[in-house]
């Protein structure tokens, strides 16, 4: 009974995995945009956010407005006057308009919009976001000390140290690795 129960965890784990990677997939062409003000998409949010990318943008990174499937608010409750605004989930028809808009983003951290500052994040799963966010206090750690890291999809942390790479799935990992380093540099 106790080897069926284990089997049974095991495959839970392995279909909980399989749905959480087919949920990234099915996001892959999505972008979040955080911070724009409540009701500036108005009744068409697609059309709005299209000429926006291009506005914000330049017609350098988007010579014709995007081409999107659809854009909306995130599905929860929307905000009393003065609290943030939910975030706009934005499907691209084409992959790489949504990369090269993520691109120029990363390049533009500081977009601003009717005065108040924007954000582009890729779109994930809550899980993965969870995962993702686990890694903040050892990117606080080595990004006060100077020290260069990326966090790789979907939730891997990478950090360089004397130019040599090394690879970390959980955040206990990285920060017994970066704490035996650290002394050493």
């Amino acid at each position: 009974m106790e080897s069926k129960l284990m089997e049974l965890l095991k495959e839970n784990v392995t279909l909980t995995s399989k749905v959480d990677d087919l949920e990234n997939r099915s996001r892959r062409q999505n972008l979040r945009i955080i911070g724009l003000p409540e009701g500036s998409e108005g009744q068409s949010p697609s059309t709005f956010i299209s000429q926006l990318l291009v506005e914000i943008m330049g017609e350098e990174i988007f010579p014709q407005p995007p081409e999107l499937d659809r854009a909306h608010r995130a599905l929860v409750a929307k905000p009393a006057q003065g609290e943030r605004p939910r975030a706009v989930i934005v499907r691209f028809h084409r992959f790489q308009e949504k990369e090269r808009a993520l691109r120029w983003a990363r390049e533009h951290p500081s977009t601003m919009y009717q005065g108040k500052k924007i954000l582009f994040f890729p779109d994930m799963s809550s899980s993965l976001a969870r995962r993702r966010a686990a890694f903040k206090g050892i990117k606080a750690k080595m990004y006060k000390d100077g020290v260069a890291f990326a966090l790789l999809y979907p939730a891997r942390l990478r950090i360089t140290i004397g130019g040599k790479h090394s690879f970390f799935e959980t955040p206990a990992e990285a920060e017994a690795f970066y704490l035996q380093h650290a002394k050493q540099t």
